[in-house]
């Protein structure tokens, strides 16, 4: 059994991180062996990061009991599938956070975006690819970016419906079978450290 975590990263009232979450759900569903789990960051509302040390330093210990909800949530899971609407040409400050809140639990963990937007959330990729990647989780290259007025209406409804599918499933089953990682990619650039 795969175990997936699917990460809402938006907080907004009236998002449209839900309709496309029921997307990858739904595309999910027609997979066997495969368990999902959902993390609301908007529900598991995690406070800003304020821990004293780097949870990569070797003495890090998480104090706050959501935190460790969190890090429980990301430990248990084999691949992670964040949903990322892109704000100002970044993810959100709540995945961010999400992101900074934790250390060890990343590394070799594998992890996609269901990104969407505009410009199809694809600065909001490229923002996680250099925060992840420096995480050391293994990133897999097969994005979805669903763009507005394209892919999708501003509302999430579906305007190309074999499009969005397409990019999902391709998502999907990269995340579910492919050995590749974007990190050597990310730190023959320097983008990353080794």
């Amino acid at each position: 059994m795969s175990k997936v975590l699917i990460v809402i990263g938006s907080a907004r009232k009236g998002r449209v991180a839900d309709t496309i979450s029921g997307y990858v759900q739904a595309e999910l569903a027609t997979l066997e062996n495969i368990s999902v789990t959902i993390a609301d960051l908007k529900e598991i509302d995690l406070p800003f990061f304020d821990n004293e040390s780097s949870p990569l330093s070797p003495g890090y210990v998480i104090a706050n009991p959501k935190v460790l909800a969190w890090s429980q949530m990301v430990q248990a899971a084999d691949s992670i599938i964040f949903i990322t609407p892109e704000y100002n040409h970044a993810m959100t400050a709540i995945q961010k956070n999400a992101l900074d809140s934790l250390g060890v639990e990343w590394d070799k963990k594998s992890v996609t975006v269901v990104a969407y937007g505009w410009s199809g959330g694809s600065l909001a990729v490229a923002n996680f690819q250099v925060v992840a990647g420096n995480l050391k989780a293994d990133i897999k290259p097969s994005f979805s970016e669903l763009r507005f007025m394209k892919d999708l209406n501003p509302d999430g409804s579906l305007l190309d419906e074999t499009s969005v599918t397409a990019q999902i499933k391709a998502t999907i089953n990269e995340i579910l079978s492919s050995p590749h990682s974007l990190l050597p990619s990310l730190q023959a650039y320097g983008i990353v450290s080794s």
